[in-house]
Parts: C-alpha cells; sequence; structure tokens
C-alpha cells in the first residue's frame, strides 16, 4: 500500500512545520502537502496549474483545513470539495484556532467529518496525529503494515 496523502491548506508556515514535526515525533507515515489559501487548495485538487503533475501532487486522502484563510476561507474549500461528485467520500476535517461556535455548527452543515481546535503542544499534536491516523487509515496501524 503506498503512503496515504493529507492536504494541510493552511496560511501559518509555523503551523506546517508544527504538524510535520508532530508527524515525525507521533511515527506518522503519511505524506503532507500543503498550501496556503482557498484558492489554491482547489487548484491542487482540481489539478490546475502548477498541481498537473499527480506523481509531484498526488490527490490527497484526507484534507485538513483551517477555517481562517486568505484567497478562499475554509468554508469555501468545504463547500467546493461537497459540490465535486469525485470527492464524495473524501475525509475533510476542519483544523483551526476558531472556537466559535457558530463556525463548527457551518463546517457540520457544508459536510465536514470533523471540527478540531488546533492544539499547541506538539505532543498533543502527535498524539491527534496517530489517533487520526488510526481512524482514516487503519492499515497504517502498529502492527497492520
Amino acid at each position: 500500500m503506498s503512503q496515504p496523502v493529507i492536504l494541510y491548506v493552511e496560511d501559518e508556515d509555523s503551523d506546517v512545520l508544527l504538524l510535520r514535526l508532530a508527524m515525525e515525533l507521533g511515527g506518522v507515515e503519511v505524506v503532507l502537502e500543503s498550501v496556503e489559501d482557498g484558492n489554491k487548495a482547489v487548484d491542487y485538487l482540481s489539478g490546475h496549474e502548477p498541481f498537473r503533475d499527480r506523481a509531484r501532487y498526488p490527490l490527497p486522502s484526507l484534507v485538513l483545513v483551517d477555517v481562517n484563510l486568505p484567497r478562499g476561507s475554509g468554508f469555501h474549500v468545504l463547500q467546493w470539495i461537497r459540490q465535486q461528485p469525485q470527492f464524495a467520500s473524501l475525509p475533510v476535517i476542519i483544523y483551526t484556532s476558531s472556537l466559535n461556535t457558530e463556525d463548527n455548527a457551518k463546517a457540520r452543515r457544508l459536510g465536514a467529518n470533523d471540527y478540531v481546535v488546533k492544539l499547541s503542544d506538539v505532543y498533543d499534536m502527535a498524539k491527534f496525529v496517530r489517533d487520526l491516523t488510526q481512524r482514516w487509515f487503519p492499515d497504517l496501524a502498529p502492527g497492520r503494515r
């Protein structure tokens, strides 16, 4: 089985770096691709330039998306994904610093599989990423590889 791909839509480089570190600490063996805004996320998923080469930019098995993004919010990305028949079963998790209950409700209405408030501790993040991997990629669970 090839490694699953997670597309992380996040405009803060430090958050992307922190997630990469958490994945390493957690021993999570997935490919993490990232884009910094909502429009690039749609371009990535659509295979528009510069993301046309699927060997370099493989389709994700899961999308983590922040709510507050430049050029197309996380809600825009989520809504676009849910309107594409080819992505009907693609898990999308809102991963945001927003504690706003209205954002959570809106994300669920638009079809998010989950709404998770960002963690700041890298060890807590490592556990989150391990749990995420076990839930969505059970073949990667220890003893199943």
